[in-house]
């Protein structure tokens, strides 16, 4: 497939150069350069082939900053990576926000944090930052932000109309599940439009790992998402451990891969509890953690955390699981299948709770990859697209399960895809526990100070929510030169003022819940 969008690409586009990459070293197949007059284009030509926008990013390189984006198919493997030089002083570039829905966030976030101007774009405002910020954060020399700029970068403020009012859902608000703002515009209880506040939680980290080194980096991405930290944790060990070629000894791939496992169901056991408890049903809580319990047990014995883990390093594991783990996630798995047919009288067979998710929050199929959803949003639309089938690693290739879809992409369908992985993670759990084999687990020689050579590197793992990317640029010091996370949540958040539109402010509620969103890691 690579080869054929290739020689189309260079036929439909004029004004770029195409060259072919090393997907083992740098997690794309292709890089494009292209110049501000063929950008448009090549989006369009993605966005014909339903190719979506994984990622959009920038890299200040001092003599000019470099737009980069990561164009990738839900269905087929096939990572391009574009990318754009702009000049420093006044950097623009034009906006593809009308072709990909999720740029409009993208373009924000690198215009409030390098200062780049979006030609076209209808609403370029701050997206993390508040009002005071004068100068742009993450460019590499300090760059105050012009007088003339200023004015785009007012906070969201609605304005009100006749017969209709504001709704402000949050920032303090159970249904939002963190510290999230959406103001929604009124028509008595039906919603005209939504806009989600960002920011209230944004920590920075892109810019501590710039001024830290990768070990001390570790514990950082358990506060990006702490209910699925393990798997962050992974993300983040892979994406170092490929830039630099080390090699991780197999037993520790299949406990890795047991213990994220274990983390993802503790993080949808959460969210089972969390969206009943929305609409109003108190009960499926109390089960919920008590079953997430017994999985906290388990990991604290092998981790010493509960909540935010830093159990990954970078060559192996901190220390090896012993056979009491081992017979504790035994009890746990035959348990838990048990549970299921106590959560399908408690919930998935309630009548109350299926009329307030079924026909409810519908995404369409043909919508998604303007917005790059992934996880089980996009997997409830019936695209079976999984990072752990379409880029295995760990020991997902050497063990068996099915990818659970939906029909209609509903709120009930979202519900049945989570519960139904669940039941797939049991099945991981166990075929990897039967297949562990002996030997070390952690690799040799693997230095205290880590200098990966010059160059760059995008990989991705399948969390809880979704695609969980990691992009860095290594100028061959100890510390990343840049460090990009791509985030499910923020990319599944952008579709929900299109499924808010014209519904009950009620039935938007079941929406926010059925998406299972960690503000944390939208604002980062």
């Amino acid at each position: 497939m690579v080869t054929g969008i290739i020689e189309d690409l260079k036929k439909t586009v004029t004004g770029i150069d195409v060259s072919e990459a090393s997907y083992g070293q740098n997690g794309y197949h292709v890089a494009v350069e292209a110049q501000k007059g063929s950008l448009v284009n090549v989006a369009e030509f993605f966005n014909g082939r339903t190719f979506y926008l994984a990622d959009l990013c920038c890299v200040d390189y001092v003599d000019y900053l470099e737009l980069v984006y990561f164009f990738n198919h839900h269905k087929t493997l096939c990572r391009f990576k574009v990318t754009l030089k702009v000049e420093p002083e006044k950097p623009t570039a034009p906006t593809i926000s009308h072709i990909y829905t999720i740029s409009h966030w993208y373009e924000r976030e690198i215009h409030e944090f390098f200062g780049v101007y979006f030609e076209g774009h209808p609403n370029l405002i701050y997206l993390f930052l508040h009002e005071g910020i004068d100068h742009y954060p993450l460019r590499k020399q300090p760059t105050p932000v012009p007088e003339d700029a200023k004015k785009l970068l007012n906070s969201f403020n609605p304005e009100g109309e006749e017969d209709t009012f504001f709704v402000n859902l949050g920032p303090q608000h159970p249904s939002t599940h963190g510290v999230l703002r959406v103001v929604l515009k009124m028509d008595g209880e039906y919603i005209l439009d939504a806009e989600p506040v960002l920011g209230y939680l944004h920590r920075m980290h892109e810019k501590m790992a710039e001024n830290r080194s990768y070990v001390q980096f570790l514990p950082n991405p358990a506060r990006i998402d702490y209910p699925g930290a393990l798997l962050l944790n992974l993300a983040h060990v892979m994406t170092v451990e490929k830039l630099c070629g080390i090699e991780v000894p197999e037993r520790a791939q299949y406990v890795r891969t047991i213990i994220c496992e274990l983390n993802r169901i503790a993080s949808h056991l959460l969210w089972f509890g969390a969206f009943p408890a929305d609409l109003g049903a108190l009960t499926p809580f109390l089960y919920a953690f008590d079953d997430r319990e017994q999985i906290l047990d388990i990991l604290e014995s092998i981790t010493g955390s509960r909540l935010t883990y830093c159990y990954f390093r970078f060559g192996g594991l901190y220390n090896d699981v012993d056979d009491t783990f081992i017979e504790m996630t035994k009890r746990f798995v035959k348990r838990m299948r048990e549970r299921f047919e106590v959560y399908d009288r408690l919930v998935t067979g309630n009548v109350i709770f299926v009329n307030r998710a079924k026909g409810t929050g519908i995404l369409e199929q043909s919508e998604v990859h303007k917005y790059g959803c992934s996880g089980p949003v996009i997997r409830s639309t019936g695209i079976p697209f999984d990072i752990r089938k379409t880029e295995p690693y760990a020991a997902y290739d050497k063990t068996d399960f099915e990818i659970p879809t939906g029909t209609v992409g509903d709120n009930m369908d979202r519900y049945d895809v989570r519960m139904t992985e669940m039941e797939m993670s049991l099945r991981i759990i166990e075929q990897a526990i039967a297949k562990l084999p002996s030997g070390p687990f952690k690799a040799e020689k693997v230095p205290k100070k880590l200098k990966p050579p010059k160059g760059d590197i995008y990989h991705a793992v399948e969390s809880s929510r979704g695609e969980t990317g990691v992009y860095i640029v290594s100028d061959e010091s100890d510390t990343p030169y840049r460090m990009r996370w791509r985030v499910p949540s923020y990319s599944n958040l952008m579709t929900f003022p299109f499924l808010a539109r014209g519904t009950l402010i009620a039935d938007a509620i079941a929406t926010l819940g059925s998406y299972d969103i960690v503000v944390p890691e939208i604002d980062r």
